[in-house]
């Protein structure tokens, strides 16, 4: 039994194909649904289907595997099962268009052995117009489901990389929001870039003089906090290659969140150097915000 795409709220949106990292991406997405009170659309691409896309009630194969999958992580989480007559890609992105997040396995069924980054995380975490997670298989946790353990990194929180660029500004609002919903701190990274030895330390940028470069760069991570009062905040000025230090300081976080092109790059590159090495090697989810992502999505979860 099918039913009408236009009647679907879309909610969080997670790709399924059946690869351990699919997988390991619906786990994520379905903690994450319930953590905003949202649906979640569980999408199978199907190039060879000749139908429109449709909303499926009883799901089998790889749909059905996949609703099953997220059911038995939340029993109580409001399931979708979604079929799309196209490519990965395109069916990500023309669902994307209405929901609150997208979630995909870092990669596919398809992908080469030793590929770090599939083609499809590639493609939609620049273009999707909300906010992308691609998850890695063989993260234990969920979405607000990480226990804090060991030394290095922060556990447990999530970290912003934040580099005063339109898309880190709007990475700013979502870390903040996903921080509340699943109940844990942000830690705003920002990086000087170098060539040495990644360093690190804890600032009080709220102590800076008001108007000075420090208090300007910060302004806008402060602003933001000052809606989420309930999330704590600290914040690390790291020197070094910037992926290294925003990787560094990832080590068993809840979430990596980084903008698609950082003030450094170059006019008209989709994602910058940075995002990308951070999608292949980071060791927790990582969420891609670009600067066309409407405020109120990447803030809101609406």
């Amino acid at each position: 039994m099918t039913e009408d795409l236009d009647a679907a709220e879309s909610g969080v949106v997670v790709g399924a194909d059946g690869s351990d990292h699919g997988i390991a991406a619906l786990r994520w997405a379905a903690d994450a649904a319930v953590a905003y009170g949202l649906p979640l659309t569980v999408l199978h691409a199907r190039p060879d289907a000749e139908a429109e896309p449709m909303l499926i009630s009883e799901p089998t194969g790889v749909l059905g595997d996949a609703v099953a999958e997220a059911l038995d992580r939340q029993p109580d989480l409001d399931v979708r099962a979604l079929q799309m007559p196209d490519a990965p890609v395109p069916s990500l992105l023309a669902a994307g268009q209405s929901a609150a997040l997208v979630v995909v396995g870092s990669r596919g069924v398809g992908g080469f052995r030793g590929l770090l980054l599939g083609s499809t995380a590639m493609h939609v975490a620049p273009y999707a117009q909300c906010p992308v997670v691609v998850v890695h298989s063989g993260l234990e946790g969920g979405a607000g489901f990480v226990e804090p353990d060991g030394e290095n990194g922060n556990p447990g929180q999530v970290v912003l990389g934040y580099d005063g660029s339109t898309a880190s500004n709007r990475a700013a609002a979502f870390a903040f929001r996903h921080a509340e919903a699943v109940g844990c701190g942000v830690v705003a990274v920002s990086v000087e870039a170098g060539r040495g030895e990644p360093v690190a330390e804890h600032i009080d940028p709220e102590s800076a003089t008001p108007g000075s470069d420090t208090s300007a760069f910060h302004s806008p991570v402060i602003v933001t906090a000052s809606s989420f009062p309930m999330v704590p905040v600290t914040f690390i000025a790291g020197s070094g290659r910037p992926a290294e230090v925003l990787l560094s300081q990832a080590v068993g976080a809840e979430l990596l969140v980084v903008g698609s092109r950082g003030s450094g790059g170059f006019t008209g590159l989709i994602m910058g150097s940075v995002t990308q090495k951070v999608l292949a090697h980071a060791d927790c989810p990582v969420a891609v915000l670009h600067p066309g992502v409407p405020a109120a999505t990447a803030a809101g979860m609406d």
